[in-house]
């Protein structure tokens, strides 16, 4: 077997764990060598020491790999040489909340639920590797959950990081509330702005249901969301409702339910939790420098 093909595999060890293969020194030693050719493409993971390495899996996903670290994590690096200027300016130019600028899916801790939310964690990480496949068809994602604070917003923060650091695209983020506030008359910010959101590669549109009900908020969202529709530009809706709670015309629910993949994140409030945790955390470390 290659190199390539090895390194599909685990190197056999103590632990018995998925997708491992016991293999002789020299086939170790083969593996490794790809391995690390392969790995000089991210940084961070261009120097791991060999037991990391024997304990790890890499393998060809579409225009990139997929890295699987002893733990079980996987991280998709793309063949695309996005320079890390360009993802810099991407980021910053989103628009997405300040808390959430720096946000990687590393960060977004799916253990942090009560209930199972493994097919969900499996559904972001396919939207990610095979994210240029989806844009083809124009897919995005439809994200809800019952309850505020349930991660929705970080969760799609998260996913623009990593396909901006992946793919060369233009990403946006806006509150639905702040769209609509954009299209009134007197906006001083022009119609540049407006125009960022029809002609981005990745839309993330923000909250949306709360503020349905009125004719004008129905056209506005109407025409933005049918000329990504017509454009086949993928967009990702985070609600606390399902599409079809939704209090918006017909016409636009249509348009979400075909170009989208619903994600029902587990109704459990856990902003409140990290941020309790991290309130707790402030406390225990002044407690501490007394």
């Amino acid at each position: 077997m290659t190199g390539e093909e090895l390194a599909r595999y685990r190197v056999k060890g103590e632990m018995t764990r998925w997708f491992e293969r016991k293999m002789d020194a020299e086939q170790i030693s083969e593996r490794r060598i790809y391995m690390r050719k392969v790995l000089q493409i991210n940084e961070k993971l261009s120097s791991l020491p060999c037991d990391v390495l024997d304990a790890s899996r890499l393998y060809r996903v579409g225009n990139g790999y997929l890295y699987e670290d002893p733990k079980g994590y996987e991280f998709y690096l793309s063949d695309n040489k996005v320079t890390q200027e360009e993802t810099e300016f991407r980021r910053i130019r989103s628009m997405m909340p300040f808390e959430f600028l720096d946000c990687t899916g590393a960060d977004f801790d799916w253990n942090i639920y009560k209930t199972d939310a493994s097919q969900q964690k499996a559904l972001m990480s396919s939207y990610i590797v095979n994210f240029e496949k989806f844009r083809e068809k124009g897919m995005g994602l439809y994200i809800y959950s019952g309850v505020k604070g349930s991660g929705k917003t970080m969760l799609s923060c998260c996913l623009l990081n990593e396909i901006g650091k992946r793919y060369t695209v233009g990403t946006k983020f806006c509150n639905v509330l702040d769209f609509l506030e954009m299209t009134k008359k007197g906006y001083s910010g022009g119609d540049k702005d407006v125009a960022a959101l029809y002609d981005a590669s990745l839309l993330v549109l923000d909250d949306i249901g709360v503020q349905m009900g009125k004719e004008w908020v129905d056209t506005v969202l109407y025409r933005l969301v049918n000329s990504r529709y017509t454009n086949r530009l993928p967009t990702i809706y985070t609600s606390n409702l399902p599409v079809e709670g939704l209090n918006i015309d017909d016409r636009v629910t249509d348009r979400i339910e075909s170009t989208t993949y619903f994600v029902r994140l587990p109704d459990e409030p856990v902003r409140q939790q990290e941020r309790q945790k991290a309130k707790e955390k402030l406390m225990e470390e002044i407690k501490n420098s007394l």
